[in-house]
């Protein structure tokens, strides 16, 4: 591994035992799927120890629901095993200091909004980011921050956790990135007194519903699916740790979230909205003329995030590799976003209904299916609005 995070984790602060442990199988987790090539039959089987401060809470029930947890997030089949590992005591090197609330900062075009709706409301917030290899990221974040700051300049907190792989990872996917994140975000939280892990996304994208049949069931990410956070919270729950992670935006649409967002903060925004990251793919270096920290405009996710200028009548000053290509660079955007496209297009013509929301998995019983349906239909209509090739 590489990066800014030792095995004590003392750069997180004063640790509790149990959330450093859930940090490790999390870190661990995530190296082995990004080192384990995914076989065509797709499901991997990956059997992993890892060393553990307390290895004998986790070789039993707890390490069986995190398995099943690893499985839900990543469609494969996880055998966990917790070892002792050094017995030194850890020794902060970052003084915890209270928070009310860690929010998480992905870069992406979500997590500005949630954090930009929030400005001045004089909470003592800690925004944490994760970074791996990705400098498209590392400059998203960095420019988010940058116009943060200055409008929170007392209570402004950014933490940012890089940890990564060395050299090329062997799956292209990060389906575990998100246990990682939320298990660093439940870490630091700990340390630092505070009860609340807030993750903004819109409810769209969380469900992740599948387009279309061949989409469905381990093809979907279900990185902020309502279960993830079920899952998740019933985990910190029997670790003891006051931590509870929340989706506060999960009934609304994209286009919603940068609506509640704009009007909190107004035109000001939409300049630093086109620094944010949404494309799942960022692949823009492989294209002549082509810039690897472009969103490329034409994957579903960046279809969704194109979809939400529309809803308000924003202008989107984001450059798209699919704006800025011309040729036979431009080609070869479209053959490579073929089906997303095609995609997009049957399900706006189908619809999307209960059947699929249920596809992805089941809902915790405090979800309002009817509530998440009815955001399907509106994400929908403001999908309707992109002018697809």
């Amino acid at each position: 591994m590489a990066g800014n995070l030792d095995w004590d984790l003392g750069s997180l602060g004063e640790v509790p035992v149990a959330a450093a442990d859930l940090v490790r199988l999390a870190a661990a987790a995530y190296l082995a799927d990004r080192h384990t090539p995914r076989p065509t039959t797709f499901t991997r089987t990956i059997e992993l120890t890892v060393h553990l401060s307390d290895p004998t809470a986790w070789n039993g029930e707890l390490g069986e629901h995190l398995q099943s947890l690893l499985a839900w997030l990543t469609g494969d089949s996880w055998i966990l095993r917790g070892a002792p590992g050094p017995s030194w005591v850890a020794i902060p090197s970052h003084v915890s200091t209270r928070a009310d609330d860690v929010m998480l900062l992905s870069g992406g075009l979500d997590s500005l909004c949630g954090a930009a709706a929030h400005l001045g409301d004089e909470a003592q917030r800690i925004h944490l980011s994760h970074i791996d290899g990705n400098n498209a990221v590392r400059k998203a974040q960095n420019a988010i921050v940058a116009w943060l700051k200055p409008k929170s300049p007392k209570t402004f907190r950014h933490q940012r956790i890089e940890f990564r792989e060395p050299g090329g990872a062997e799956e292209s996917s990060s389906r575990s990135r998100s246990l990682l994140f939320m298990a660093l975000a439940t870490a630091v939280a700990a340390a630092s007194g505070c009860r609340r892990v807030t993750v903004p996304e819109n409810g769209f994208t969380s469900i992740n519903p599948p387009l279309t049949a061949a989409r469905g069931g381990a093809l979907s990410t279900r990185s902020t699916h309502p279960d993830t956070f079920a899952r998740i919270n019933h985990l910190i729950d029997r670790l003891a740790l006051p931590v509870t992670i929340s989706n506060p935006y999960g009934y609304y649409t994209k286009g919603e979230l940068l609506d509640h967002a704009h009007a909190h903060v107004g035109p000001q925004l939409l300049t630093v909205a086109a620094a944010s990251l949404s494309c799942s793919k960022l692949d823009g270096q492989y294209y002549a003329g082509g810039n690897s920290n472009y969103n490329c405009g034409l994957c579903f996710a960046c279809i969704v995030r194109r979809a939400a200028f529309t809803r308000g009548g924003h202008s989107d000053p984001s450059p798209y590799l699919a704006t800025s290509l011309t040729g036979e660079a431009l080609h070869k955007l479209h053959d490579r976003r073929h089906r997303d496209i095609r995609d997009v297009q049957q399900a706006l013509i189908e619809g999307i209904d209960d059947t699929a929301v249920l596809a992805v998995g089941a809902l915790p019983a405090d979800c309002d299916i009817d509530a998440i349906i009815d955001v399907c239909h509106r994400s929908l209509e403001e999908i309707g609005r992109v002018p697809l090739p």
